[in-house]
């Protein structure tokens, strides 16, 4: 599988155009106040799924021949991708079969059905729903959306990193949350490929690091008893495509506690004004982790989204 490279993120920047607004970089006096670094919030959760992953889906699917759109699409996530998918599938007018975990919230796949697309539920993690879904592209010939081993999805994602260098030519540092990879992979090689003293550091949960035992590795190796309240990071294994990248793009990957994540939610709510889900909330428990090495840098956060599940919010913030 071909890598790719900075001419496909910007080509991808010039196919999604028509469906994905930019979403604001903010500079964070507190948080920079507090680790002494320059701070900026790129703030995907201002978006209309509330998540990045409409920038993949929709790169993946303009790319479709008129013969796939006719076959539709599948895809499996536990939530953002699958709003992606559904928002993009609708704009192109493509029919799509989202499978969801169980633990995906019911609003999300509500929203999913709200788009037009067809929802099934399986499995307890991403790897369960993509087994289903893998079933389901061999019974109907639908088309597979995979959430992150995808060159055009990891295109479309790079779409971050060059709305934040374009905002911020002379960026130090980048902290993306990792899941599958696909993110780390787009937003570190436009990094690099700009300014390659750009330090890309890629965070995950203690309780699903993946991309960090896959670099260990050399190969992705499965991990069993995976679980994070940081569920969009939650995989099993990265692909084949999203270590490749890793290998050559990200500098250091850094792993978090729940109790960390936890607070990033409450202090981002509290402090910035920001609904952000787990996943957001790990970028900032890494800056924390890593500011006195980063000191004085400019440092970007990628706060993914803001798909948080109502219940799991309420505990975090002790609502009785």
């Amino acid at each position: 599988m071909r890598l790719p490279a900075l001419t496909d993120v910007l080509d991808a920047a010039r196919t999604i155009a028509p469906y994905v607004s930019e979403t604001p970089l903010e500079y964070s006096h507190p948080f920079s106040e507090e680790t002494g670094c320059k701070v900026y919030l790129k703030l995907e959760m201002l978006r209309e799924t509330r998540a990045f992953k409409i920038r993949g889906a929709c790169n993946f699917m303009a790319r479709l021949t008129a013969e796939q759109r006719a076959r539709g699409v599948v895809a499996a996530s536990g939530g953002s991708h699958a709003q992606g998918v559904a928002f993009a599938a609708r704009q192109f007018g493509v029919k799509a079969t989202i499978v969801m975990t169980e633990r995906s919230p019911l609003n999300l796949r509500q929203i999913c059905r709200d788009y037009g697309a067809e929802v099934l539920v399986s499995g307890q993690v991403y790897e369960d729903a993509q087994l289903r879904a893998a079933a389901v592209a061999q019974e109907t010939g639908a088309v597979p959306v995979h959430s992150f081993n995808d060159p055009c999805i990891v295109a479309g994602q790079g779409t971050v990193g060059l709305e934040i260098l374009q905002r911020l030519p002379d960026l130090e540092a980048v902290i993306v949350p990792v899941g599958g990879g696909g993110l780390l992979g787009g937003v570190g090689l436009v990094a690099k490929a700009v300014n390659p003293l750009i330090r890309v550091i890629g965070v995950e949960p203690e309780g699903a690091a993946s991309m960090t035992a896959a670099l260990e590795a050399g190969q992705p190796v499965r991990l069993e008893n995976v679980g994070s309240v940081a569920d969009k990071l939650v995989t099993r294994s990265t692909g084949d495509l999203n270590l490749a990248l890793a290998q050559k793009y990200c500098d250091e990957m850094v792993s978090v506690s729940e109790g960390d994540i936890e607070q990033g939610v409450r202090d981002l709510l509290g402090v910035s004004n920001l609904l952000a889900e787990g996943a957001a909330a790990s970028a900032l428990a890494a800056l924390r982790r890593k500011a006195p090495e980063l000191g004085g840098r400019k440092v970007a956060l990628v706060l993914t989204g803001g798909n948080i599940d109502a219940k799991v919010l309420s505990r975090i913030l002790g609502a009785p």
